[in-house]
């Protein structure tokens, strides 16, 4: 490595392929795109009204900074906000391996790909989901790659908008943002006709949140069927902004009846007890008058006698 005191006082340290090479100059992102900060190493002050007046330029990656590379290798990206519309590209100077494709990816999820021969490469972010750290990958890997972080707001998704639980039982309502800057905040709320209620750590000594920058979870031990259906709100802020997600939760009673005891007993009794509820259901749709004589076969040939009458 081999630092460069560069124009305005400011230094970078590089990693060149060749030591007598010093990093002419010193890119650093503007609006979403790459900007020069002088335009040679201890510039002069011409060179630094230059810098002032802040011309776009491609930003400059050197590959052997990732190591394995063709020495002299680079990929220039740059950030082209036009609009609604923001486009990516990486340019590579040349290289010595055949390229066979490109990829695209975001947080671990693969954008876009295809096997054209190009030294560049570009991609359309998408308006809905702009901020984030991207990675442009020419193939096979080992071609290249760098990336290209895009700031923004926050975007914030609900891992499931619905979560169903049964009385009783805990859930966990789970946030993520791959957004950049990073998350630095996260906060939830419950809405209610009454007001928002924010939740904490503290909140009902029932609640409990666990957050990261890229993620925030809500545990809700033991769900109440009055107390704790509703929507429930996600709320992330980054230097950029802030949003948020909406997730509802539903409650339902347990499918049979909560009986205290242990093993085979207590799901004996809970199958019985649903069986007695499914023959009154069927005896109450047969009619007043009926009763099971507890013979099942008796019981299909009265039920077929009860059909025969009534469509008499």
């Amino acid at each position: 490595m081999r630092p460069c005191a560069c124009a305005g006082g400011r230094r970078l340290t590089v990693h060149a392929p060749r030591p007598q090479r010093c990093l002419r100059a010193r890119a650093r992102r503007l609006s979403g795109s790459y900007s020069a900060a002088g335009s040679g190493c201890a510039g002069t002050a011409g060179r630094r009204d230059m810098a002032a007046g802040q011309i776009a330029v491609l930003g400059l990656v050197l590959l052997s900074a990732q190591g394995g590379f063709g020495a002299g290798s680079r990929i220039w990206t740059n950030i082209d906000n036009d609009g609604s519309k923001t486009r990516l590209t990486c340019a590579l100077n040349h290289s010595a391996t055949e390229i066979v494709g490109h990829r695209w990816v975001k947080g671990g999820k693969v954008l876009k790909e295809d096997a054209l021969p190009d030294l560049k490469t570009e991609y359309e972010v998408d308006s809905e989901d702009r901020s984030g750290q991207y990675s442009c990958i020419f193939l096979p890997e080992h071609a290249g790659r760098t990336d290209l972080e895009v700031k923004g707001p926050p975007s914030i998704k609900a891992v499931k908008k619905s979560e169903h639980a049964t009385e009783g039982e805990t859930v966990i309502l789970v946030c993520k943002s791959d957004s950049f800057p990073p998350v630095t905040n996260w906060l939830w709320y419950k809405e209610s006709e009454s007001g928002d209620q924010v939740i904490t750590n503290s909140t009902q000594s029932k609640f409990f949140v666990v957050s990261s920058e890229s993620r925030t979870e809500l545990h809700i031990p033991n769900v109440d069927l009055k107390e704790d259906p509703g929507k429930y709100v996600c709320n992330g802020t980054n230097l950029e902004g802030t949003s948020q997600a909406a997730i509802t939760l539903r409650v339902r009673k347990p499918l049979c009846c909560p009986l205290a005891l242990p093993g085979h007993r207590g799901r004996g009794a809970c199958a019985g007890h649903h069986h007695l509820h499914l023959r009154e259901e069927a005896e109450a749709r047969r009619g007043p008058g009926w009763k099971s004589s507890g013979n099942p076969l008796n019981d299909k040939d009265k039920d077929k006698n009860v059909r025969q009458r009534n469509s008499s």
